[in-house]
């Protein structure tokens, strides 16, 4: 995977509005990809403690809240794990969180098969033992939202939550200033 961005996108793009009061949950590293232009689908089966057992698109656009339990050099294929180069920088200060992404979703769908899946392969940065596993987990299937990144204005700190910790999604930003929508 090069480091020139996909299809053209801009990975200096500023987002336009008031970020979201939606943040999703990540890893940093793939955060990094998609705020770099070197990934725009996130792949989803669903939190195990996600709402109704499984994944839902709840939010046309959101903040990305990066997280980073999980992620791992073997989980990313070999081309993109010098994103992982000083990863811990990203880290937010204790008992904080640091917004610096929105997205908004261009397209999802539910994808049903491997073959369906293996069309993405050039637009993410996850291996692919870690694909089929996400695939397989829990039933055959996977979510795919396809994205736009863009930078906020300004990074957003606000203190942590325990809404934001958890194996889930989505959370709802608490704390934000006046005039997040």
């Amino acid at each position: 995977m090069s480091a020139v961005p996909l299809r053209g996108r801009d990975p200096d793009a500023t987002w336009p509005t008031a970020p979201p009061r939606a943040a999703f949950k990540e890893w940093a590293v793939v955060c990094r990809a998609l705020a770099a232009g070197r990934q725009d689908v996130i792949l989803r089966k669903g939190g195990i403690v996600e709402p109704g057992g499984g994944f839902r698109v709840e939010h046309d656009a959101f903040l990305l809240l990066p997280t980073f339990l999980h992620q791992s050099a073997e989980s990313l294929v070999a081309d993109a794990r010098d994103l992982l180069a000083d990863i811990d920088a990203d880290r937010p200060p204790e008992g904080t969180v640091v917004f610096r992404h929105a997205a908004r979703v261009r397209e999802s769908r539910r994808l049903e098969s491997l073959r369906q899946l293996a069309a993405y392969r050039g637009r993410h940065v996850w291996s692919d033992a870690v694909v089929e596993e996400r695939f397989h987990r829990w039933g055959d299937g996977v979510h795919l939202l396809v994205v736009d990144v863009a930078r906020l204005p300004e990074p957003l700190t606000l203190p942590w939550r325990e809404s934001y910790g958890g194996c889930r999604s989505w959370a709802d930003v608490v704390d934000a200033p006046t005039g997040i929508r």
